[in-house]
């Protein structure tokens, strides 16, 4: 515990009372906080969110839906990632105010909520269609067209192999959020500009044109739309819709607000013990601290709004276009909804060379988001086992094995789920519990907002934004769920 802790002086939420918030430059050790390192120091906790998010959403469901009813929903787009930037905006008000993570706060509702928190981001994650497709693209690149069932166990080799690789990465580094932070600015870097660029080269002015127009169509819904496929793509603009409250676990990491004092999970190799509270702490309501809360709140709107926002559009957007593009614009004859849709398409124009690109983004797109989500499984539960005062005694107060003996467990299961049924679909059944999280968690935010004092909660528009974000999310899972059960 900090020594400008004021015992038994309980602050809001129950927290004891810390006589000061530290600033960011006291946060990051450094004399001040220039854009330079903002970008190099601050800027990682929306970059794993946006990293995780550009994944099979964006590359398999949306070209998906490209292909069968064309650009008209294209709208949705920046409503769903405007949305999402708000309510995970929310909850990292909470992580700022208190220093700790979502699933930890849960636990002022009650256990049951904590649990029910960390079952929703299993339920989202667990089914593993992303290390399916990122092992079918790999293998597609090794024998040259997409897999069959006679290839099965050289997929099953290449997806375990995958498998290890995650945990071995997260492994590495001083802090595993950090780790992902650097893989994610190498693989984004790499799968923006080649986006970027293939848009420029293969979208003919005409299809630009039909998304401007479908992008400013809001309410349009074409005839003949899948609804469940629908409910799944509206889950994956941007990370995970109401599942989303674990991105804020990486603001905690990174040290906002009240985070810098209540510790971070350490890597396994490169990291060393620390002491990570199991409580947060509360901060003493002057206008000094409130005015540095309001600043690490507005790093925070900036980070979200620059990286996650932006991003999940043109991530979202830039590959449904370009598919559009590919099968009408140039009528390129492909199948869709599978990893290699971008390296059989690239075929035709650049030959092996332009196969090989299209295998590299499949499998860098894929193995990302891969990586993502078992850190974010593991986050979840983790936070629910380090409250228990038995399992962090057993454990010498050390979360490292709490934390990689979860996702040694994680990975397993992953190793037989994603092999059960086809990939695509198993992404579509995890995209749909995503929307489903929205029945508790955007109310669990709500709540704990109204339990922080009134200078630290969200102003009245984002709270009736997150509402709203939640009857949508509600909305696509009824109608997604109904149409699997021939309702409508």
């Amino acid at each position: 515990m900090s020594n400008n802790t004021s015992k038994g002086n309980d602050g809001y939420l129950g927290l004891e009372v810390v006589e000061k918030i530290p600033t960011p430059e006291e946060a990051f050790k450094i004399p001040k906080l220039t854009w330079g390192k903002k970008i190099t120091l601050l800027w990682g906790s929306g970059l794993i969110a946006l990293g995780t998010s550009i994944g099979s959403g964006e590359f398999l469901l949306g070209p998906s839906m490209s292909i069968k009813i064309g650009l008209g929903l294209l709208w949705l787009i920046p409503i769903g990632a405007l949305l999402q930037t708000v309510f995970i905006y929310g909850w990292v008000k909470l992580v700022a105010a208190t220093g700790e993570t979502p699933v930890t706060t849960m636990f002022k509702i009650g256990s049951w909520a904590a649990i029910l928190g960390a079952l929703g981001v299993f339920l989202t994650f667990v089914w593993g269609g992303w290390a399916a497709s990122s092992a079918a693209a790999l293998a597609g690149g090794i024998l040259g067209r997409m897999p069959g069932p006679g290839d099965r166990p050289l997929v099953v080799g290449i997806g375990i192999g995958l498998l290890l690789l995650t945990f071995l990465i997260l492994s590495l580094g001083r802090r595993v959020a950090r780790t992902l932070e650097i893989f994610n600015w190498f693989d984004l870097s790499v799968l923006f500009t080649s986006f970027i660029v293939l848009a420029i080269i293969l979208v003919p002015i005409d299809i630009w044109s039909e998304a401007g127009r479908s992008i400013v169509s809001i309410g349009y819904i074409p005839k003949g739309v899948d609804l469940v496929l629908l409910g799944a793509w509206w889950g994956y603009i941007g990370y995970a819709t109401a599942a989303d409250y674990i991105i804020a676990n990486y603001f905690k990491d990174k040290g906002f607000g009240m985070g810098s004092l209540t510790g971070y999970i350490p890597a396994i190799i490169g990291g060393k013990k620390i002491e990570m509270s199991p409580i947060g702490r509360a901060f003493r309501l002057t206008k000094e601290n409130i005015s540095i809360y309001n600043r690490w709140m507005r790093l925070a709107a900036e980070e979200l709004l620059i990286i996650f926002f932006l991003g999940a559009i043109v991530g979202m957007a830039i590959p449904m276009i370009l598919a559009y593009s590919l099968a009408y614009g140039w009528k390129v004859d492909i199948a869709w909804g599978v990893p290699l849709w971008l390296a059989y398409g690239l075929n035709r124009f650049y030959g092996a060379a332009g196969y090989w690109w299209g295998v590299i983004v499949a499998v860098l797109v894929l193995f990302k988001t891969q990586m993502g989500v078992a850190d974010a499984i593991v986050r979840a539960f983790t936070d629910v086992f380090w409250k228990m005062d038995r399992v962090r005694n057993f454990f010498k107060n050390d979360v490292r094995w709490i934390y990689y003996i979860t996702l040694a467990v994680i990975l397993a299961w992953a190793s037989v789920a994603m092999f059960t049924t086809a990939p695509v679909w198993l992404i579509v059944i995890a995209a749909n519990m995503a929307n489903f999280a929205a029945f508790f968690s955007v109310p669990f935010l709500i709540y704990l907002n109204y339990k922080l004092p009134k200078e630290l909660r969200m102003h009245g528009v984002l709270v009736a934004l997150n509402i709203i974000f939640m009857i949508m999310c509600i909305t696509f899972f009824i109608a997604s769920i109904g149409r699997t059960f021939g309702l409508w």
